[in-house]
């Protein structure tokens, strides 16, 4: 899903059963990260119920805008409605890839806020922006990641105007954490370059050569 060469199959390709098994292995990835989620809550509840809260000097310099906490949820879900639409409707045959790029950087995002427990820059157990979920784990930000994981398996050749739009909605999703105190900085600097560092690996490295070979299309 990166800026390269275009497929030579058709956009609409057919669902034949090649197209379901890679899809079934890609949510299969998304299946690992949801479980990776849950331990890694229970972990960091059980081994770290006092974790540090480290100072931030954008906190201390930017203003408190409580109700940018839904701004962040709103650009999350256009982000996902933007891929979701470009999957669908343009790059049926990326779907797979999409699925399992998701799972793997979740899952990867798990595990480093077990390594890294950091407490909520919001009072503990608060209900955040639309979505009632208890935050447990701070670094990396899963919200930074998932907006720029949109807009990076969006192909700029397929969908211009879509990527232009998913380019804003990562600033936008950025500034809200921000400002709304969901995240520290450092929390999303660190989501974006996990997401990056997934998008990158996938398309031009090594270490997930493996999971291409088992989503991408043919």
């Amino acid at each position: 899903m990166s800026d390269r060469s275009p497929d030579p199959t058709p956009r609409r390709a057919a669902r034949g059963a090649h197209w379901w098994r890679r899809t079934l292995i890609g949510a299969s990835f998304l299946a690992l990260a949801a479980v990776a989620a849950v331990a890694s809550n229970v972990a960091i509840v059980a081994w770290f119920p006092e974790r540090p809260k480290p100072l931030d000097l954008l906190f201390e310099a930017l203003p408190f805008v409580d109700a940018a906490q839904y701004v962040t949820d709103v650009a999350l879900f256009a982000a996902l409605a933007i891929l979701v639409w470009y999957a669908v409707a343009v790059r049926p045959d990326r779907l797979p890839e999409g699925l399992a790029l998701f799972g793997v950087m979740q899952t990867l995002r798990a595990v480093i806020m077990t390594l890294t427990p950091l407490d909520s820059a919001y009072l503990r157990g608060a209900t955040f922006g639309v979505l009632p979920l208890v935050q447990y784990g701070m670094f990396p930000s899963g919200h930074a990641a998932s907006v720029l994981l949109c807009m990076l398996l969006v192909d700029r050749r397929d969908a211009p105007r879509a990527r232009n739009v998913l380019a804003v909605l990562v600033v936008v999703e950025s500034v809200a954490l921000i400002l709304s105190h969901a995240h520290y900085t450092i929390d999303v600097i660190g989501g974006l370059l996990l997401s990056y560092f997934v998008w990158h690996e996938y398309d031009h490295g090594l270490l997930l050569r493996w999971v291409k070979r088992l989503v991408a299309a043919p």
